[in-house]
């Protein structure tokens, strides 16, 4: 049975529709829309000869962020799938919010939208909002208000917006679930919880960067301690050399996979997180494409078309999902394994530190300094062996769950 629609919650000048409903429409390269269904039509409340080759901006509200759709058109543009909160315009000057799933099609882009409801919906309507009046207020250029949405993202333990938004399609898809009294989804399960995991890796990773970054110091502590006590050349001076140069290689190989343009954990993060933004597009277009058989006839619109549209994306996001799942598991496989080599490189670090802390026995009556620059060093090798631990069981477990996600996603091609 349908269940009837939930208005209780709808605010002051919000168009209600139902957690059931779907909206649909396609664009062209250039965003005029080339075709929609009825609950697009009938909430925005413009005529179909009023939304048939018009820029799909009719339906743009101003308090979404020009940012937001930069970063939309920057992803589609290049052929990548995005998903976003968005506040839309109606004809009558209300409004209407929903999480749209954005993708390239042959000659434009689709989008299926569905009703959010989730707690983090709450949270990114205020960001949103915000970040709108800032862009009024300050006259904010539309990228620089991308950027102030990508660091939004970031520090919500996100390593992109795309991953930021595969979690968030996660979270909508299990709340409208819930609201429309389904049972959970299996795969909405495993994708929120494959994202929880690669937001705590990229946590993981921001920490283990900033405690080697406060280790960099320390050999030159230990050299100025060294030029008090010692000689020149003598053994303070030699460990603390032996020291700096045996980090410099730690610290190399540190930045190939936690630092700098498509480091390996953002390789991870992002490839996890289109295979998980696409698991997700494949459930709304489905259920969207079954939508369509009931569809009543509208001239310009041949629903024939738009199924086959329909199903081919459907198709093609599934394969894309499994082959971006596949590099997802190889570069996690690779983290781990990059993980558990600088783990064993600092093993050679802390025989030098514990040559220091002999030294510093040996000379305890005249450390000037020495004991406390040792006790840094012990602080910051357990965390840092800690956080190379976290993420190469992290890693492992991501690596294991995709793979197992993997063969079900075989299995179910194999059976349809």
């Amino acid at each position: 049975m349908t269940q009837l629609p939930d208005f209780s919650h709808v605010l002051e000048g919000e168009v209600p529709f139902g957690f059931d409903e779907l909206f649909y429409s396609r664009t062209d390269t250039r965003g005029v829309i080339l075709a929609g269904n009825e609950v697009f039509r009938r909430v925005s409340g413009f005529s179909w000869s009023e939304l048939l080759g018009a820029p799909h901006k009719i339906v743009r509200h101003p308090d979404t962020p020009r940012g937001l759709f930069r970063i939309i058109w920057d992803a589609l543009g290049n052929g990548h799938p995005m998903g976003a909160y968005v506040k839309n315009r109606a004809r009558d000057g209300g409004f209407y919010w929903v999480f749209a799933v954005m993708l390239p099609v042959p000659g434009g882009f689709l989008s299926v939208r569905i009703k959010p409801s989730s707690p983090l919906f709450e949270k990114m309507r205020g960001s949103c909002g915000a970040i709108a009046a800032e862009e009024k207020a300050q006259r904010v250029d539309p990228e620089e208000s991308a950027a102030r949405m990508r660091t939004m993202a970031q520090s919500e333990g996100f390593s992109s917006y795309t991953s930021f938004m595969a979690y968030a399609l996660g979270l909508e898809l299990a709340a409208r679930d819930a609201k429309l009294g389904r049972p959970a989804d299996p795969r909405t399960e495993r994708l929120i919880d494959m994202n929880r995991a690669l937001e705590r890796v990229t946590e993981e990773q921001m920490k283990l960067l900033r405690s080697f970054e406060a280790l960099q110091s320390i050999p030159n502590n230990m050299r100025i301690v060294a030029s008090r006590m010692e000689p020149s050349g003598g053994p303070v001076s030699a460990i603390s050399e032996n020291y700096r140069a045996s980090s410099l290689v730690i610290s190399e190989r540190l930045r190939s996979f936690v630092a700098g343009r498509d480091n390996l954990c953002d390789r991870v993060s992002r490839q996890a997180a289109r295979a998980l933004f696409l698991i997700g597009s494949n459930r709304v277009l489905s259920e969207m494409n079954a939508v369509f058989a009931e569809a009543d006839p509208v001239p310009g619109i041949d629903w024939g078309e738009e199924r086959l549209l329909l199903r081919r994306l459907e198709d093609s996001t599934h394969v894309d999902a499994s082959k971006a799942m596949g590099r997802a598991v190889a570069n996690a496989e690779e983290l781990s394994r990059a993980s558990a080599e600088i783990r064993r490189l600092m093993l050679g670090l802390d025989t030098i530190r514990v040559l220091g802390r002999v030294e510093c026995g040996r000379m305890r009556d005249a450390s000037g300094g020495l004991s406390s620059t040792i006790d840094q060093l012990d602080v910051f090798h357990t965390d840092i062996k800690s956080r190379l631990e976290s993420i190469m069981r992290l890693s492992e477990d991501i690596a294991t769950a995709m793979n197992r996600f993997l063969r079900e996603e075989q299995g179910r091609s194999v059976a349809r």
